[in-house]
């Protein structure tokens, strides 16, 4: 029995490595999705699921020798086996994303745009809302000065000092020398400043809104998994800003009802995504196959001599595999 002479590193482990990356990738995004958006622990088991890949590979074909002597019945065999189940193991995150990218990414998409739509129209929802309560605030303090200043009323007078008027008691000592216009001016300059910095908040979500909107049109694959999970959340906290915002307002306080589907898609589920969406088992399969042939491809081409003495021992045979 005898063994050739070979290089250590050939081309066929560079094609090798080279499927054993494009198995990390999907794994890795697979994994994601699972995880939702776990990068540390996505990473960790692509890696070493990875390593395990190139460790057998390595083990097979330094067993090969003693493997076909045996007729494959080597303990090293075994190998074969582990090779098959991490095989499987691979098939599920691989069949998961090839899943989500085929059946599921539109419906996710859509899914974002009506609930992110829903914020885009908050910009426009306060300003309106902002400039109706202006002139109605304007309104109520100009015609309560005045009708004060003419009955110098105790009653509006503790109106105009509570709020949202909150004009000072030591004005309205002397009603007589209350300018009316001066005085609603200068009411109103207060509220206004307000009211623009509520604006630019608002402004400032509905944009983080249209952000996180493209980055879905884009399918931004690091972070789709995370974002999804989110989702609900970033609508929900979005509607309570802006109701915070408008309860600020000195007249109209109602708040916007919240107007939320929380129904979502189970990505982060195998099982669960499949009974929605079942996935076309056999383009993951034949992926997984050809990915796993080629990686497998160093120890299938990996040549070993085996000297065979069946029948005559004068007559030998030497065959290579």
């Amino acid at each position: 029995m005898t063994e050739f002479k070979q290089d250590n590193f050939t081309f066929v482990d560079v094609v090798s490595l080279i499927f054993l990356v494009i198995l990390f990738i999907g794994n890795f995004f697979g994994l994601l999705y699972f995880t939702s958006g776990n990068f540390p622990i996505s990473i960790a088991i692509s890696a070493l699921v990875v390593v395990l890949y190139y460790a057998i590979i390595q083990l097979l074909k330094k067993s090969k020798q003693k493997m076909v002597t045996q007729r494959y019945k080597s303990p090293a065999t075994i190998l074969l086996v582990l090779f098959v189940v991490l095989a499987i193991f691979s098939f599920v995150p691989l069949t998961h994303l090839i899943n989500i990218e085929t059946n599921t990414k539109d419906k996710v998409q859509v899914e974002v745009n009506e609930k992110i739509n829903k914020i885009n129209t908050f910009s426009d929802i306060y300003a309106n809302r902002a400039k109706t309560d202006m002139q109605n605030f304007e309104s109520q303090l100009t015609n309560k000065l005045r009708a004060y200043v003419k009955s110098k009323s105790p009653t509006l007078k503790n109106q105009l000092m509570a709020a949202p008027y909150s004009i000072d008691a030591q004005v309205l000592a002397t009603p007589q020398n209350i300018d009316v216009d001066d005085l609603v001016a200068s009411r109103l300059i207060a509220v206004r400043s307000k009211i623009q910095d509520n604006q630019q908040e608002i402004d400032k979500r509905v944009n983080e809104a249209n952000d996180y909107q493209r980055r879905f049109q884009q399918w931004n694959r690091l972070k789709v998994a995370t974002e999804y999970k989110n989702l609900n959340t970033f609508v929900i906290d979005s509607y309570e800003l802006l109701n915070k915002k408008l309860s600020e307002l000195p007249v109209n306080k109602t708040p916007e009802p919240v107007s939320i589907n929380k129904m979502q898609l189970p990505l982060d589920s195998f099982t669960e995504l499949n009974k929605q969406y079942p996935p076309n088992w056999l383009l993951p399969a034949l992926a997984v196959v050809v990915i796993h042939l080629f990686i497998l491809i160093p120890f299938f081409l990996y040549k070993v001599r085996v000297y065979r003495d069946d029948t005559d021992t004068t007559s030998g045979k030497v065959i290579e595999y």
